[in-house]
């Protein structure tokens, strides 16, 4: 590595890490004092107060990572070239373009680590902290879990499910996939108003609607069809068993979402929003090279201009439109006015773009 990709790594990852410290410190002292009050109030403690913050971490750091880097050109650049550093090496024969190799390097290894951090982290911690900030606002437990809509992949089958009710131990609606040796679709129950006996246990259900199925040249066809009502079940799994923790997209690893993906669209439900978040999962590492080079033409403008200030409110402006711009595009992925991976590049291209644009202005 040469000398001067050295002294410009040291410069931009001394200010990186204490920008990434001050923007974590911030939010968690807001989020200690917001939840402080709770957490009196239903005498839970600091113990899990502490916890909950101690969980929010890696999510933080994997939204705050390229906003640090985008504070940390900033103020990096910006001080080399209120100190001419910058013109000196431009002095020596050193183009911006060969100033900004290294420093776009970074970015694409700590792009690395927030998809690390997002992918394997994030999703477990985020759940704990879920739990945790039930407890603190003293929550009853029924809102720990999924209760609105669950997959479960049962001892004999796939199942669907739809308003769970912990108190009765009933479900609304359900749909149960069984298969037969060769993985082929073999019977279908949609079930209504499906109820556990605790005392007897065992399932009942109001209604059933009961649909063989059977492979055939090449194609699966219904073999059979009828219907019953106030039909004893034979599922293994109690009630209990379903009490699964709630899992938004954000809070799955890219093989809990493929999986989710493909059980929905055997089902025909809508999968949407998990398939935007995989596109959005993939690409939003590229951020972290993004953010310097949004940075760097507007650092090396602000040296005759209100200095760290000035690049500090010009770092703000420029995440919050960014991530404004991307929540929005995603926003309408999730709605279907955009396609899937329309919806996570958009914000790309025309961020990269603008980049671009700004440091051909410079160079030129």
């Amino acid at each position: 590595m040469r000398i001067y990709s050295r002294y410009l790594l040291k410069e931009l990852l001394a200010v990186f890490f204490l920008s990434l410290l001050a923007l974590l410190s911030i939010y968690l002292l807001v989020d200690f004092f917001s939840k402080v009050d709770n957490a009196m109030e239903s005498q839970a403690g600091f113990l899990p107060l502490m916890l909950f913050l101690a969980n929010q971490i890696p999510f933080l750091l994997g939204k705050f990572i390229p906003l640090a880097l985008l504070l940390a050109t900033m103020l990096a650049l910006g001080g080399m070239a209120q100190n001419n550093e910058i013109v000196a090496f431009q002095a020596g024969g050193l183009s911006l373009v060969k100033l900004a190799r290294p420093l776009v390097g970074a970015g694409l290894v700590l792009g690395l680590v927030t998809f690390f951090v997002n992918n394997n982290l994030v999703p477990r911690a985020s759940l704990k902290a879920d739990h945790l900030k039930a407890v603190v606002r003293g929550d009853e437990e029924k809102n720990l879990y999924n209760l609105k809509s669950l997959w479960y992949a049962g001892q004999d089958g796939i199942y669907y499910f739809e308003n769970l009710d912990p108190v009765k131990k009933s479900i609304e609606k359900a749909l149960l996939y069984h298969f037969s040796d060769d993985r082929r679709l073999s019977r279908r129950l949609d079930i209504e108003n499906l109820v556990f006996l605790d005392d007897e246990q065992k399932w009942v259900s109001e209604k059933v609607k009961v649909r063989d199925f059977r492979f055939h040249d090449g194609f699966t066809d219904v073999a059979g069809f009828r219907q019953a009502e106030n039909l004893e079940l034979d599922i293994v799994e109690t009630f209990q068993d379903f009490l699964v923790p709630r899992k938004e997209p954000d809070r799955m690893s890219l093989g809990e979402l493929k999986s989710y993906i493909g059980k929905a669209k055997s089902a025909g439900l809508s999968h949407i929003a998990y398939t935007v978040e995989i596109f959005n999962r993939i690409l939003y590492p590229f951020s972290c090279p993004l953010m310097i080079l949004l940075a760097i033409p507007f650092s090396l403008t602000s040296r005759r201009h209100g200095g760290a200030a000035r690049g500090v409110a010009i770092s703000l402006l420029l995440g919050f439109s960014f991530w404004v711009t991307l929540s929005l595009s995603l926003a309408l992925g999730q709605g279907r006015l955009l396609g899937p991976l329309t919806a996570a590049v958009l914000p790309y291209l025309l961020y990269g773009s603008f980049s671009i644009f700004m440091l051909r202005q410079r160079v030129g």
